[in-house]
């Protein structure tokens, strides 16, 4: 079983450098005595926000960010108990034109099991035009610093 579900893992040849600890809730849990897979949006949405910000540093301001969720997978191989402690790890694996993707993974921080791993596809969004637009070099700039390598 477990080689079954390591064909379809994404491979990741990269360390992640972001690491955002995960508060698991009562109301998080379902009938099996697991995290609901519905929850496990909330926290690579958490994880998210806390990459850009240590990417950007103080040039982060959410007001003026324009990046949109085109498509998310999640692609679970254990269930997380009650009793383990977790958090997301985020990296940047693509950077195009007008878009970008994340990997990020939930691990137990304990023994490091990867328990999902989920992709996000992010488009740079012109705010007037309401419509994609060029990623700005500043954005390009701060991602690549941030992972030490070009993307």
């Amino acid at each position: 079983m477990a080689e079954e579900n390591n064909k379809h893992r994404i491979e990741v040849n990269t360390p992640f450098l972001c690491s955002t600890p995960v508060q698991i809730r009562y109301n998080d849990y379902d009938m099996q005595g697991h995290i609901n897979n519905s929850i496990y949006f909330n926290f690579f949405d958490t994880a998210k926000m806390d990459y850009f910000k240590k990417v950007r540093g103080n040039n982060m301001n959410w007001e003026d960010v324009v990046v949109v969720v085109a498509s998310m997978t999640i692609d679970f191989y254990s269930p997380t108990r009650y009793y383990e402690d977790v958090a997301v790890e985020t990296q940047t694996v693509r950077l195009g034109n007008k878009s970008l993707t994340l990997v990020q993974q939930l691990v137990n921080t304990a023994n490091h099991e990867v328990k999902c791993i989920c992709s996000t596809v992010m488009v740079y969004m012109d705010r007037k035009m309401q419509q994609s637009a060029p990623i700005p070099q500043n954005w390009r700039q701060a991602l690549r610093d941030y992972e030490g390598r070009d993307l």
